[in-house]
């Protein structure tokens, strides 16, 4: 467990805390199938201690670093997230939600790297691609947009055409069969 995201709650006294964490490609180090290959991002947790309850309040502003989804080369797009969520403490083993944080009585720290890890990726949106210019042309690789360019009926005709000589070539048996008619 990295101690780099992490918040000593149970030495802190009553009041208002706040803590800053900065974010960066470690915390997405081990997570490689969440797509997120670097990051840059600072988060603001301010931890509201009372004798009964806690209450987190984060703020989290920044970039990361994903493929881009129609051309497959690095893109980076901002993130940001804003969040309240309540802090327990229960000795039955509980599960973290998008409301509770739960945490055992023996704990001493409040780990929040899988709730921010969790919290970018959520707040990234579902297309990820690279923006466009301000002529609305994606910002994408262009040898990859061209290989991905969708061709016109006649295009695709002659490629077949040309395709088909190259194939059949000057084969007189070959050419016979391409032309049967096997209908009844």
């Amino acid at each position: 467990m990295s101690k780099a995201y992490t918040i000593p709650y149970k030495t802190l006294p009553t009041g208002v805390h706040t803590s800053e964490f900065r974010i960066d490609a470690s915390m997405f180090a081990e997570w490689p199938e969440c797509g997120v290959t670097d990051a840059d991002a600072t988060v603001v947790a301010t931890l509201t201690k009372s004798a009964a309850s806690m209450t987190l309040d984060l703020e989290l502003n920044g970039t990361v670093t994903t493929p881009c989804d129609r051309c497959l080369e690095d893109c980076t797009l901002s993130v940001s997230y804003s969040g309240r969520v309540a802090v327990r403490v229960s000795e039955e083993e509980m599960e973290n939600d998008d409301e509770v944080i739960w945490l055992n009585p023996g704990d001493d720290e409040l780990d929040l790297e899988q709730y921010l890890r969790e919290s970018i990726i959520l707040s990234l949106p579902y297309q990820r691609v690279h923006p466009c210019d301000v002529h609305g042309n994606p910002l994408c690789n262009p040898a990859m947009l061209e290989r991905f360019r969708i061709v016109t009926g006649e295009e695709f005709d002659q490629m077949t055409e040309a395709e088909e000589v190259q194939t059949l070539g000057s084969n007189p048996e070959l050419q016979k069969l391409k032309n049967l008619n096997f209908e009844d």
